[in-house]
């Protein structure tokens, strides 16, 4: 702030005064004749400090002053000053009030008084811009999800910047319309999803010429008056919203006439928040991206694992049934002694029990391509159901399973059970087909403090080298791991694997609680 200071007094003697006074701060004053002569000057020049005889302006001089230029401090000198005048003052704004006649001492008294206060102002100023600004980057680093992320800039803004109106909106390159995704204060009619063309707007003009626009003034005499919409706009600051040269949106802020107008400096701190914004903003929209691609990729693996399974249902099973029918007949035939032959026998016998176990596991198979009590049920009734199948074609091994703090009827997002079911199955198998183990362990548990879901397969095994195995992912055991591990990305999670030789093998998926919710 630059020490402007006005003096208007009609006393020639006192205003010498006054100048002998300010000249020993190093300072000067600018003699005004009128309060008219005042106001136009504060218009065109920063706010400081006017030294007023109360006289000549009266409260009603004090008052418009301040309501018009809140910024501006005042110093008022009455001629035979009284508490109850001085308190009258004061209650209309005046920073200070010297009675007269005055002596030099006062003066410069009170003209320090104001310059540390104003010293003390600026400070408190630049120490809030800088709390704003971390307040902001830890609230934008705090959320990816898109609505939540809109609500908390408009919050923001709103706290820093103090505005009647504050609205984010977004563009639509496409249709070339900004689309209002949050704001506050705005009537009822301005709801949320409210389309604004890019033409005969000032948010529009803002993208267009990709610069921002500060009506500081007011909306009056700019080809925006009409935009007010009946409302006394008394300053208005509109700033894109741009990331590498591209423009996403634009952030508005508007005040009310009769409230200070927003200033330059007001305009640069906006500016600073408008950068942080729009790279929050990026980052939100390529994480939503990222998601509908996830969505997008397991919607297809599963579109084709759903295929696989009707036309395993049709075909193999059917076959192998029909193999079990003709077996019993041909038995029946022996036993008629129609066909004597222990040999036959004895082979019809075990084809009769190959074919039974292809059917079970063709189920089994069918089952984990397409789990429908999966999608009834849930992740935990399905997963007893798939452990109670291997139980059965695999009698030697004790399956077990845990579930912690897990309610058995809470529903998680249909794409994230399903992802963590198969890599569930991955895992069971793996431990079933390699690891000779005499019991498997399987547990979910959720950890609701830390917001995390935690699945773990563990078997007493065989083990094997973990370092060796992930240096050859072309083996068809490595290639399982790096499934698992890509369908654990797939949903946000990680996968953990822990394992030695004659040491069993640890396998533990953890997926973030905001993820696997529904």
């Amino acid at each position: 702030m630059g020490d402007w200071i006005y003096l208007l007094e009609p006393n020639a003697d006192v205003c010498a005064l006054c100048s002998e006074a300010l000249s020993g701060l190093d300072l000067a004053a600018q003699e005004v004749s009128s309060v008219k002569e005042l106001l136009e000057l504060l218009v065109e020049g920063p706010s400081a400090l006017a030294i007023l005889d109360l006289g000549a302006v009266g409260l009603t001089g004090v008052a418009e002053v301040r309501s018009r230029f809140p910024d501006t401090d005042i110093i008022v000198l009455a001629e035979n000053g009284t508490i109850a005048q001085a308190t009258e003052v004061m209650r209309y704004g005046a920073f200070d009030y010297l009675p007269k006649p005055l002596v030099e001492e006062e003066i410069v008294l009170a003209v320090r008084r104001w310059l540390q206060r104003r010293d003390l102002v600026a400070e408190k100023e630049r120490l809030s811009e800088i709390i704003y600004l971390l307040e902001l980057g830890r609230t934008l680093t705090s959320t990816l999800e898109l609505e939540e992320l809109h609500d908390q800039i408009i919050l923001q803004v709103a706290r820093a910047f103090l505005p009647d109106t504050v609205s984010l909106m977004l563009l639509d390159e496409k249709r070339e319309r900004l689309v209002m995704v949050a704001q506050r204060g705005l009537p009822p009619r301005a709801v949320l999803d409210t389309e604004v063309a890019l033409e005969n707007s000032i948010g529009g003009q803002v993208v267009r010429e990709e610069r921002p626009l500060l009506l500081l003034g007011g909306l009056e005499g700019t080809p925006y008056e009409l935009l007010a919409r009946g409302g006394a706009i008394g300053s208005a600051m509109s700033i894109p919203l741009t990331v590498q040269r591209r423009t996403i949106g634009v952030l508005n802020v508007t005040r009310r006439r009769g409230r200070a107008n927003y200033t330059e400096r007001d305009a640069q701190l906006l500016h600073i928040f408008a950068s942080q914004i729009a790279i929050a903003l990026q980052n939100a929209q390529l994480y939503e991206s990222l998601r509908q691609e996830r969505d997008r990729i397991i919607k297809a693996q599963e579109d084709v694992r759903r295929e696989l399974a009707r036309d395993l249902h049709d075909g193999l099973i059917q076959v192998l049934a029909a193999s079990v029918v003709i077996v019993d007949h041909t038995r029946s035939l022996l036993d008629q002694g129609r066909l004597d032959n222990d040999a036959l026998i004895e082979q019809l016998d075990y084809l009769r029990q190959t074919a039974r176990q292809a059917v079970r596991d063709a189920r089994a198979l069918s089952f984990g391509l397409r789990p429908l009590v999966l999608e009834t049920k849930g992740l935990l009734a399905a997963l007893e159901q798939y452990l109670e199948q291997i139980r059965e074609s695999d009698p030697k091994t004790h399956y077990h399973l845990m579930a912690e703090t897990l309610d058995r009827h809470l529903e998680l997002q249909p794409q994230v059970a399903r992802v963590i079911f198969a890599i569930f199955q991955e895992a069971i198998n793996n431990a079933r087909k390699h690891a000779r183990a005499q019991n498997v362990w399987v547990s979910l548990r959720c950890d609701l403090e830390a917001g995390l879901l935690h699945s773990t397969v563990e078997d007493d095994g065989a083990g094997f080298d973990l370092p060796r195995v992930e240096e050859t992912y072309d083996q068809r055991y490595s290639f399982g791991l790096l499934n698992m591990r890509e369908r654990a990305e797939l949903i946000g999670g990680s996968l953990r694997i822990e394992s030695a030789l004659t040491q069993g093998t640890r396998i533990e998926l953890v997926v973030p609680w905001y993820e696997a919710q529904a």
